[in-house]
């Protein structure tokens, strides 16, 4: 029969592997936050193509987003899918929103305009918007998910 452990070091190691995955999953991630940024930024800059080219557009975004949360998942050995822990969810969540709704926006932008609307700084206006937005989010993200992991030292 295994010794149960002692309650105070049952603790104090899972405090431990907090404070080891928060470590890893929350620093160095600036070139991923960039990455995402710019991703993000296509894929809503995308909309504002014609078919079939922005569905590819979107469809190269979702694939560079897999690239890149492949890459950090090797980087920290963790596979932190943006919806864990609680509030760093409701982070996600509101990324997820904002950039559902600049899509469907620029859709709007695209198809809703005037023939002699400049369309092109428009959309490079919103993109620059959306990389701006994605890149806080991100950032904001890593600081939440950071307190929370950290949370009950």
């Amino acid at each position: 029969m295994t010794p149960q452990p002692d309650p105070a070091e049952a603790l104090a190691a899972i405090a431990e592997a907090r404070r080891n995955v928060r470590d890893r999953v929350a620093g160095n991630g600036w070139r991923y936050d960039l990455t995402y940024a710019g991703l993000v930024a296509g894929m809503v800059g995308a909309q504002s193509l014609d078919q079939p080219f922005s569905m590819v557009g979107v469809a190269l975004g979702v694939a560079g987003l897999a690239v890149i949360f492949q890459r950090e998942t090797r980087r920290t050995g963790v596979r932190v899918t943006g919806v864990s822990p609680r509030r760093a969810r409701w982070v996600a969540i509101g990324m997820g929103l904002l950039m559902g709704a600049a899509m469907m926006g620029m859709v709007a932008l695209r198809y809703l305009t005037p023939a002699d609307f400049p369309l092109i700084p428009a959309v490079f206006a919103v993109m620059v918007l959306t990389f701006a937005v994605a890149l806080i989010g991100s950032r904001v993200w890593r600081r939440v998910y950071r307190a929370e992991m950290g949370a009950g030292e």
